[in-house]
């Protein structure tokens, strides 16, 4: 029997076929099926599926318990993800715990996190992006400061992640990653020590794969977006037949919460009605009672400016 790493690819929960190379070249898939299999506590796998049983009348097929199943997730960790600043160049510094910063992202409930989870881990095969995303989803950083990451950032059982930024917002910054999240990260990490066993940028793909969409495009995908603008609701006649809700495109606002002073933005912030971002601070975290939403999210007079005022005369 001949193995094909796509059954592999398959059997790991992974959509197949890949996209992003070449299609009868199998070497980067060979790859990424290595780097998921070193990354996960994974020792075994079958990659032949049984032969289905005959339906029964009336009898359901259990499924996994997924509440939020299908169903859009606002996730205010990515209300600051689109940044229009460049990069800062890598550093080699020893950057502190995120929690000696006073830098707490926002908590997401053991419901949420599961299905964040979920969905992660079987949206894409390239480890790169799901990383990426999750990256973001647990540190509420902005796509400028997940540029900065490369393989040595990343503790080699993914337990921390460090983001640099030199100062310009909140400067750099230790962050522990959830378990969910450590397989994705060290599964990227991997697929560039198999490759190239260089210290390249941690979110980019040593496979050289094209045509992968945006890291924005790629939340959509897996229906995590940030908190969306409100919904005008029209009233409803008695009687009246319900009308299918029209889709609504996704809002990504640009935020100036990562940014020690609003005016070192490259641009104004544009919330376009979305809700502002909690504080990430520790007095956020003492106020929470569940870790989903604080008692003060959203309110007006927690929001730094946005924009530096004009001088009186």
């Amino acid at each position: 029997m001949v193995l094909d790493p796509y059954d592999i690819l398959a059997a790991l929960g992974k959509p197949v076929p890949l996209d992003g190379y070449r299609q009868l070249d199998t070497a980067p898939a060979w790859s990424i099926a290595a780097a998921w299999i070193l990354a996960t506590p994974i020792t075994h796998l079958t990659a032949l599926l049984p032969a289905p049983e005959p339906a029964t009348p009336g009898r359901q097929v259990p499924g996994p318990l997924r509440p939020l199943a299908n169903r859009w997730i606002g996730l205010p960790a990515l209300t600051t993800l689109i940044a229009d600043d460049e990069p800062a160049s890598p550093c080699q510094c020893a950057a502190p715990m995120a929690a000696e910063q006073d830098f707490f992202p926002p908590v997401m409930p053991p419901l949420t996190e599961a299905e964040v989870a979920w969905r992660l881990h079987r949206a894409t095969a390239h480890p790169h992006l799901a990383a990426q995303l999750a990256t973001a989803v647990f540190t509420a950083a902005c796509t400028t400061q997940l540029d900065t990451v490369h393989v040595h950032d990343v503790a080699l059982d993914g337990s921390t992640v460090t983001l640099h930024d030199h100062g310009l917002r909140r400067s750099c910054m230790t962050h522990p990653v959830p378990t969910w999240a450590r397989p994705l990260l060290r599964a990227a990490a991997l697929v560039w020590r198999l490759k190239t066993g260089t210290n390249g940028p941690l979110f980019t793909d040593p496979l050289e794969s094209t045509g992968l969409p945006p890291l924005a495009t790629f939340a959509e995908s897996c229906k995590l977006r940030p908190p969306q603008p409100p919904r005008h609701k029209p009233r409803r006649r008695k009687g009246a037949t319900a009308v299918p809700k029209p889709h609504q495109e996704t809002v990504w606002p640009v935020c100036t919460v990562h940014y020690r002073q609003p005016w070192d933005a490259a641009e104004p912030e544009r919330m376009y009605g979305c809700p502002y971002p909690p504080p990430h601070t520790q007095k956020t975290i003492d106020r929470r009672k569940k870790g989903w939403l604080p008692p003060d999210y959203g309110l007006r007079e927690l929001q730094p400016p946005r924009w530096p005022l004009e001088p009186s005369l």
